[in-house]
């Protein structure tokens, strides 16, 4: 195989193209199918060396097992809605002004602020869960939701920084010209033109944001007891002592997840040009 001939095009590149696109599909549709496949097999055929993948060990038990238990899915799914919901809130509401200041602001060492604040990621989070145990406990704040919701704005702000900022940066300078030549001043400016054209990017970081926030699983453990619990931790109990009920737990993975999924599929449009714009204008 001649690596000109793939540089020059034709059927040979093609091939090649479809064949690891059809290979990275696959790749990354595989465990979501066997999310699905094991959410209704029955737990001996799950268990099995290898599953049992026979027609008749597929059931719907699994499913309506979690559903009879609904009470404790259902406030888990609610906890994880207003702790997702509340932190992308306040991650747009203070992201998106940093994130236009840091780029077209005359902020004195703008570069460095943007790096210390991508820096905040680079710490895990176990050195600090202890501090922040602390601090929340003493608060009085622990097994409550608005709180944990608070904690997850401290990784999911960041990140809405750096999104918005790329895309900030790639807006030509003659929008904000004309504006201050009508007589609008920086804040008209960012909230009557820029933020209406950034729709594509804030909808990417939304949704991003969002998805951290509710796949968020260590925080949760530490920071919530029984009326905070996040989907993650009720997930979690279907793993008992002696026995771990497979089935069941990815039947309520399932059902966790197509809120999710869901959100991905409607803004999907949004969430590629809003990368893509970032990544270009960055």
């Amino acid at each position: 195989m001649s690596f000109a001939r793939l540089r020059e095009g034709g059927p040979l590149r093609k091939t090649v193209i479809l064949v690891g696109l059809a290979l990275f599909t696959f790749w990354s549709a595989a465990p979501v199918l066997w999310l699905i496949i094991s959410s209704l097999l029955e737990q001996k055929a799950l268990i099995a060396q290898p599953p049992d993948l026979s027609p008749q060990n597929f059931t719907l038990e699994n499913f309506s097992t979690v559903l009879a238990a609904a009470a404790a899915l259902g406030r888990g799914i609610a906890n994880s809605l207003i702790v997702s919901l509340f932190s992308t809130a306040l991650a747009l509401v203070l992201g998106a002004p940093a994130a236009y200041a840091l780029a077209r602001l005359p902020v004195p060492r703008a570069n460095g602020i943007a790096f210390l604040i991508l820096a905040t990621q680079m710490l895990p989070g176990i050195a600090i869960a202890i501090p922040l145990f602390i601090v929340i406990s003493k608060l009085g704040l622990i097994d409550n939701v608005l709180s944990l919701g608070v904690v997850y704005l401290s990784f999911n702000l960041p990140i809405v920084i750096w999104i918005l900022r790329g895309f900030f940066l790639g807006i030509p300078s003659g929008i904000e010209k004309a504006a201050a030549v009508d007589g609008a001043g920086i804040f008209a400016t960012f909230w009557y033109i820029v933020l209406p054209i950034s729709l594509p990017p804030l909808s990417a970081a939304a949704v991003f944001a969002f998805v951290e926030a509710w796949n968020e699983f260590f925080f949760a453990l530490i920071l919530t007891r029984q009326q905070a619990q996040t989907v993650p931790l009720v997930i979690a109990q279907f793993a008992g002592q002696y026995q771990t009920v497979f089935g069941q737990m990815m039947a309520a993975a399932v059902i966790s997840v197509a809120p999710v999924i869901l959100l991905a599929v409607l803004f999907r449009n949004q969430i590629i040009r809003g990368f893509a714009d970032g990544m270009m204008k960055g």
